[in-house]
């Protein structure tokens, strides 16, 4: 049986440089569990059943005054995380991409989601991503918080890239009034590319070693 290994992680040398010329490095300090790697996660990670599990996560850091979002909470957190999932056969990985999908999809009908999360967004759809020769896709909610400021909210995406009998699991988060980046860059008013595309194009790679 298969099995991950450090070899199957993103490094912070795999990503692109964050927008306003951030550099992503790795960070652990007040990581988010793996039980609750997305606010709309309900169940830890072992209900999809892998035979293996390895994390890493990672953090933007800014020169002071070139900060492209405002202050929050994430100032001290990790705003990107990537978990390499290893399981049994292909079918199980599908089934787990599946599970993850309805839980992302079903975020807004929650009761439970985490304390002082409100103000979801009533909607959630899957974006496709090209990751040949993985299949991957990206989804994104936004939400805002006890104590979020004026008009402003946290956008959490989630990435999901499956190859063969392994998934990689991509959160990103932000806090901004808009977001800036694009997953489909070929729409007419595209933004800046979406930190997923950089996540995802690495899961592929990684998980192919």
């Amino acid at each position: 049986m298969r099995t991950i290994t450090d070899a199957n992680l993103i490094t912070a040398g795999d990503l692109p440089p964050a927008i306003g010329d951030g550099k992503v490095t790795e960070y652990d300090r007040n990581a988010r569990s793996l039980n609750q790697l997305s606010i709309c996660q309900p169940e830890p990670l072992s209900a999809l059943g892998p035979t293996a599990i390895k994390s890493r996560s990672f953090h933007a850091r800014y020169r002071s005054g070139d900060r492209p979002f405002p202050r929050s909470s994430l100032d001290d957190e990790p705003d990107r995380y990537t978990v390499a999932l290893q399981f049994s056969d292909p079918a199980a990985a599908q089934r787990a991409k599946s599970i993850y999908e309805n839980w992302v999809t079903g975020c807004a009908d929650r009761t439970d989601l985490p304390t002082g999360v409100h103000g979801m967004a009533t909607s959630v759809d899957w974006s496709p991503v090209i990751a040949d020769p993985a299949q991957a896709e990206v989804a994104e909610v936004a939400y805002q918080r006890d104590g979020s400021s004026g008009g402003n909210r946290y956008f959490e995406s989630v990435g999901l890239t499956v190859l063969e009998d392994r998934m990689m699991i991509t959160v990103y988060v932000f806090y901004t009034d808009e977001s800036p980046y694009s997953v489909n860059l070929d729409e007419e008013e595209a933004g800046y590319a979406h930190p997923q595309l950089g996540l995802i194009d690495a899961a592929a790679k990684r998980l192919s070693e």
